[in-house]
């Protein structure tokens, strides 16, 4: 199905449109014009500071967000240059167009002659100086503020690669990659985005490689963004998305350089935030999320082995409840019958059928999950495991489920943290429960007719126009060096390699 943002847009355009209070007020020449306004615009909030300098032969003002600017090289660049200049003698008369003189050599400073066109920077760090007598007023980038340092992904850790990981701030993000890619067409195209956040987004693509088809795709859908608030990229990917009710993710989120790096040089577009550590890669395949950065520092073989068991591991987090409910509800002829005598054991005197078992087992160990993830980190894996072992155990001994569904629900959860991307987990976590449901009601005959619907389903997503399930469907030969199998490196720049992906 499609996004209905996408039917609601134009609708949500004209309306912001007519809601947009009026804009476009001039700077005055009238210095205390110019005050009032300011203090009309941001009332009084304790962090805005609208410094007046009224004595001397020329006043002017200075008004800023504390915090937000480096006040050192307020003063050292444009406060203690402009007290110079004014107690110059042999400079007067002290004409204000020749203020801009004084302090452009230090920072770079544009005019600006409306104050909708000044407020922004402001609130993103600059500073800006009124003069009396002059109908214009100095935008001045002095921005600076307190950021966490470059440290370890913690949501994607492995044993064998790069520590570094994606911060809150762009500027540093952004160097991450010009680190590891140092071509003169690595593009970042900014846009902005979130009509109160006023979000800053940057586009980020290899002029070279990039398929323009996608480049123009993502930014036309970020150019119609209307949103009133954006804080993290999963909020774009959300808005963004042209499948809106599926479940499976259809960009890739990361917070690892090196992987937003391997996806711009194939060719892919990176979409970067700032106040977020994760970027988003566009277009993505459904076999992207069972390839992690760390099978490329490792030797092809176990590679290719441990991609396997992360597929093996997907398929165990979405069947395996439904699996054992329907055998043992429908098809116990399924099951060996040392197997089915010791199942029949285990469930006498359990009050429950086998899919209130398993959907309370279930329930609990996702409470347990969550409530993992939400106490202070020292003791919240403690909590959660000692949670789970107790539970379990308790649940046995009282007779309200069997010793099986513990193994099996047990599996399926370290199963379903097997995938190197938390969201895509998130799919399997609750197609599970609609499986189980299924299973219950038809057995295996409605587990089958959902898998093929499942299959079906991801042959008809696409991620930015491109097929969601390639190179599976449509099948292409010559892509299949880095799907399920990773190949040599060395052997992929070989001739008749090359020629199997011309062909497709």
């Amino acid at each position: 199905m499609s996004n209905p943002f996408f039917k609601r847009r134009k609708q949500h355009k004209a309306d912001s449109e007519t809601q947009k209070p009026s804009s476009g007020l001039k700077v005055s020449s009238s210095l205390n014009e110019n005050i009032q306004q300011l203090h009309q615009i941001f009332g009084k909030s304790m962090d805005v500071k609208i410094i007046e300098f009224l004595d001397g032969p020329l006043q002017y003002t200075v008004c800023y967000i504390e915090g937000l600017i480096n006040k050192q090289q307020l003063d050292l660049s444009i406060i203690e240059p402009i007290k110079r200049w004014l107690n110059n003698e042999d400079a007067a008369p002290h004409k204000p167009e020749l203020l801009v003189n004084q302090i452009e050599a230090a920072v770079n400073i544009h005019s600006r002659s409306h104050f909708d066109q000044l407020i922004t920077p402001v609130l993103k760090g600059h500073a800006a100086l009124f003069v009396e007598g002059l109908d214009e007023a100095l935008d001045i980038p002095l921005e600076t503020w307190e950021f966490r340092g470059v440290e370890e992904p913690e949501s994607q850790t492995m044993v064998r690669g790069p520590r570094e990981g994606f911060v809150e701030t762009l500027q540093i993000n952004t160097t991450l990659l010009r680190r590891r890619i140092s071509q003169p067409d690595l593009r970042f195209i900014p846009y902005i985005a979130g009509e109160i956040t006023k979000t800053t987004v940057l586009i980020a693509h290899l002029e070279s490689h990039v398929d323009k088809q996608v480049l123009h795709e993502v930014t036309e859908r970020i150019q119609n963004v209307k949103t009133d608030k954006l804080f993290e990229s999963g909020m774009m990917e959300e808005l963004i998305d042209e499948n809106g009710y599926s479940p499976f993710p259809l960009f890739q989120s990361t917070e690892r350089p090196d992987v937003a790096a391997a996806a711009l040089t194939e060719g892919k577009v990176v979409i970067m935030f700032e106040g977020t550590p994760f970027v988003l890669i566009t277009p993505t395949t459904f076999i992207s999320f069972f390839q992690a950065a760390e099978d490329y520092y490792h030797h092809f073989d176990l590679s290719t082995f441990i991609r396997l068991i992360r597929v093996i591991s997907f398929i165990i987090s979405i069947s395996l409840p439904a699996a054992y409910i329907a055998v043992t509800t429908f098809h116990q002829e399924l099951i060996p019958t040392n197997l089915l005598v010791s199942l029949a054991a285990q469930r006498e005197g359990v009050p429950f059928p086998a899919f209130v078992e398993a959907l309370m087992m279930e329930i609990i160990f996702e409470i347990l999950r969550e409530a993992g993830i939400r106490m202070p980190r020292p003791i919240g894996s403690a909590v959660s495991i000692v949670g789970a072992i107790v539970i379990g155990e308790s649940a046995v001994a009282a007779g309200l489920v069997s010793p099986a569904i513990v193994i099996v629900v047990s599996l399926t959860a370290i199963s379903s943290f097997v995938s190197p991307y938390y969201g895509f987990s998130g799919a399997a976590r609750l197609l599970r429960f609609v499986l189980m449901a299924l299973a219950a009601t038809t057995g295996i005959f409605g587990m089958i007719f959902f898998l093929f619907g499942l299959v079906i389903h991801l042959c008809s997503l696409t991620s930015m126009g491109k097929p969601y399930f390639s190179p599976l469907a449509p099948f292409q030969f010559g892509k299949h060096k880095d799907t399920l199998l990773r190949f040599p490196l060395w052997w992929t720049e070989t001739k008749l390699y090359k020629n199997w992906v011309k062909k497709g």
